[in-house]
């Protein structure tokens, strides 16, 4: 392949993702963990008074609970300088919920139009246009694919990863091994 087409079909495949995610993200922002959560679980550090020995805050039940319940346990200072648990804060709970929706929405949006650009590159007949929007939509459903991953369940990601491992073989039946019979074809007839 000339290396004109090669670089066509690169800069595709790496721009047309790159152009999609970001309208996306425009259009549908991912939440912040700032909207969420606070980031001061720990005050500022204080050095405890001398022969002073501070009690270990981590043995406590109500710290163990937060940690448990995958909170953030917050501290505070008494009279000795010495750090105790304070309060647990549950934002990062709530949060992780609302990243988790995100994602998912996020997979809904973007593994269609992944597809699309894969049907368009099968169908189109310029060769270096073609495998550049397969390959930038092959791109784009795996990182739809990578961001909803971790939320799904096991025989989610099993299903996931079945049907787009079916829509590749498709794709490399449809595109590749076709074209490659049927230019065989004509050289047989040529001879």
């Amino acid at each position: 392949m000339e290396p004109k087409k090669l670089a066509m079909i690169f800069a595709i495949a790496i721009l047309l993702p790159l152009c999609i995610g970001l309208f996306v993200d425009a259009l549908y922002a991912e939440p912040k963990y700032e909207d969420y959560c606070n980031d001061t679980f720990y005050p500022e550090y204080k050095q405890p008074i001398t022969n002073v020995s501070c009690p270990d805050f981590s043995m406590t039940s109500e710290f163990q609970s937060c940690i448990n319940q995958h909170g953030n346990p917050t501290f505070k200072y008494d009279q000795n300088n010495c750090q105790i648990y304070d309060t647990c804060d549950l934002c990062s709970i709530e949060f992780q919920k609302v990243q988790s929706l995100y994602n998912r929405n996020l997979f809904f949006i973007l593994a269609p139009i992944a597809l699309i650009f894969i049907v368009l590159g099968i169908f189109l007949t310029i060769e270096y246009l073609g495998a550049g929007f397969m390959f930038g939509g092959l791109i784009l459903l795996f990182y739809a694919t990578m961001r909803y991953f971790s939320d799904m369940s096991k025989l989610l990601r099993a299903i996931v990863i079945l049907v787009e491992l079916l829509i590749i073989i498709y794709i490399g039946y449809r595109k590749i091994d076709k074209k490659s019979n049927n230019s065989k074809r004509k050289n047989t007839k040529r001879r």
